[in-house]
């Protein structure tokens, strides 16, 4: 792949894969740092070890997804102290994206994972259902279907009330 391809790739998928991954990890400092992660080991397994990956955005997504469950599976052994040990300050807009994601998340993780993949790739990733179809190696009509029933599911799952 040649440094143009790479940049061209970049700039496409960039901003569709900050989005997946925050609303994977649930902040934007750790969307960033394993997006980040990702585009520097495709680079390295193109570009260094000169492997031929033939659906390079699939490859992101598939490993994007790898590494923000590595990150969360780590975030739940590792406790997190403030250097200072101060907590950080509680803003009104970072109240309400945790409670949006906090109920997204509860809503996503309520539906099978399949048609959830499926719903964060639609919404967060911003890919068409073909462009999902092909990241998950399934056909274009069960990618459909799996975000129709899993809207459905999460449309009945709005009326339960958020445990905090």
């Amino acid at each position: 792949m040649t440094p143009s391809q790479f940049e061209k790739l970049v700039r496409d998928e960039r901003k569709g894969l900050l989005g997946y991954a925050c609303y994977r990890l649930g902040n934007p400092d750790d969307a960033e740092d394993v997006v980040q992660d990702v585009l520097v080991q495709f680079h390295q397994q193109v570009n260094e070890r000169n492997v031929e990956i033939r659906r390079p955005q699939a490859w992101l997504y598939r490993t994007l997804a790898n590494l923000c469950i590595s990150r969360l599976r780590e975030s739940e052994r590792i406790p997190i102290v403030p250097l200072d040990g101060q907590p950080e300050p509680v803003t009104s807009e970072t109240e309400d994206f945790e409670l949006e994601f906090r109920r997204i998340s509860r809503l996503l993780g309520e539906i099978p994972a399949e048609q959830a993949e499926v719903i964060r790739l639609r919404f967060y990733g911003d890919k068409s259902f073909r462009e999902i179809a092909d990241i998950l190696g399934i056909p274009l009509t069960t990618a459909k279907s799996r975000f129709s029933y899993g809207l459905e599911k999460i449309r009945q799952g709005m009326h339960a009330p958020l445990a905090v």
